[in-house]
């Protein structure tokens, strides 16, 4: 695992679309192979990567030859403020442009009700190719989240997908609320990993 480097965007965007290419929520949003999709995330990664706050992860596979990307993440800081949920025309524009900006905004509340003000490390995307789910990609990203939060002393939160969420557990965090979309058949879920006091503290 190393840091990202805007090089690895392109790599970063097919991943995306690779990871969640049978998310309903994601299809809905940012449908795979669509011009306005590949648009979006490419563009909004190119900026993110370069904000000090947000700590990009990659993991890469140097048995293959070539190597091959795995996976990234995206890690924010504490008291970094998450972007700006995109108004509604700012969505790619063939997906669902009035239910991404419900979706994102709903998430962007429940973070907010969740964690307040509270300083806390944010993983706000986790995406790893399929072929190499279940391997430990996911393992060695959320391992660094974690492992700055019990440095630092606060507090972890991320939004979990059904197909997420049992992962997440097994690194200490815990449901703090949750909702339903797409008539009830998908459940989101805000996540919290409680500050661990350092030993002899």
């Amino acid at each position: 695992m190393v840091p990202s480097s805007p090089e690895d965007v392109p790599l970063m965007v097919e991943t995306y679309f690779e990871a969640f290419s049978q998310d309903p929520i994601h299809q809905r949003f940012a449908p795979k192979g669509t011009q306005s999709a590949h648009y979006f995330w490419t563009q909004a990664l190119t900026a993110e990567i370069r904000d000090k706050n947000n700590q990009f992860l990659s993991v890469w596979d140097d048995t293959a030859s070539p190597k091959a990307f795995v996976s990234f993440a995206k890690w924010i800081a504490p008291r970094a403020s998450p972007e700006p949920v995109p108004a509604v025309d700012q969505w790619p524009s063939e997906g669902d442009q009035g239910f991404s900006a419900f979706f994102f905004g709903r998430l962007s509340d429940m973070h907010y009700e969740a964690m307040g003000e509270r300083p806390h490390w944010y993983l706000e995307l986790l995406a790893v190719k399929p072929r190499y789910q279940g391997k430990g990609a996911a393992s060695l990203m959320l391992k660094y989240g974690v492992d700055k939060a019990d440095e630092d002393k606060v507090e972890c939160f991320l939004d979990a997908s059904p197909k997420g969420q049992p992962i997440y557990e097994r690194y200490g965090f815990r449901v703090v609320q949750s909702d339903t979309f797409l008539e009830g058949t998908y459940v989101q879920c805000a996540m919290v990993r409680d500050a661990r006091p350092q030993r002899g503290d």
